[in-house]
């Protein structure tokens, strides 16, 4: 018996490793994304979006290695909390990575315009939305609860900061300061940090399962 769980427990780690690995690449993606985007950097964007295969190929191991691990290992209780928050884990680690292909994408539909790449405030909130990433990742790594709720909290300063974006735009496109395709496009970018922020507070919503047995979609708040 003692020699099953101690298999389990490696089989387990071994997964947590390769979601820290493909949480490093995605963070990696989304930040060289929006710099990308910021700095009207054409080749970057285009050698990104090729790198997104890597992402999927690791969520697709990883999903396999869990499926395979709960029919070898049968884990039950906290192990079995542990590898289903990990399927879970991995589906919005994915889908940031096609939100850092999506500001790519953005770089490249507008180009050359001269005009200056980006208004401060979507700096701050890809910085924000960036940092909420990594304390979600860092919240799964050391199972901390409180780190997982600061997260989920900082969510509202995200939709804020949108808030405040599509505002700054909007005058912009009033006082016509600024040219149209441009406003869209940081439009679209700053809607895509608010969804990665969005996939942030689910990564945590899942570290919490994984350490209580419960999710946002039992609890009333």
């Amino acid at each position: 018996m003692a020699a099953l769980r101690a298999s389990l427990l490696k089989a387990i780690e071994e997964l947590r490793k390769e979601v820290v690995t493909m949480a490093d690449l995605v963070l990696n993606h989304i930040h060289e994304a929006f710099l990308a985007f910021k700095t009207n950097d054409l080749v970057k964007a285009q050698y990104l979006i090729k790198l997104d295969e890597e992402v999927d190929k690791l969520e697709e191991d990883i999903s396999k290695n869990a499926l395979r691990l709960i029919w070898k290992e049968q884990p039950y209780a906290q192990d079995l909390k542990m590898v289903t928050g990990i399927l879970k884990l991995i589906t919005d680690l994915e889908r940031i990575g096609d939100h850092a292909v999506d500001i790519a994408e953005q770089t490249l539909h507008i180009g050359d315009l001269k005009n200056p790449r980006l208004l401060p405030k979507t700096t701050i909130m890809s910085e924000f939305a960036y940092q909420m990433v990594l304390n979600a990742i860092n919240a799964f790594v050391k199972l901390d609860v409180d780190l997982a709720w600061q997260v989920i909290k900082d969510d509202d300063v995200v939709d804020a900061q949108f808030d405040d974006v599509m505002k700054s735009v909007t005058d912009q496109i009033k006082n016509e300061t600024i040219v149209s395709e441009y406003a869209v496009s940081v439009i679209m970018v700053a809607k895509y940090m608010e969804r990665i922020a969005d996939h942030a507070t689910n990564l945590a919503e899942w570290t919490i399962f994984i350490v209580t047995g419960e999710h946002k979609s039992t609890q009333l708040f």
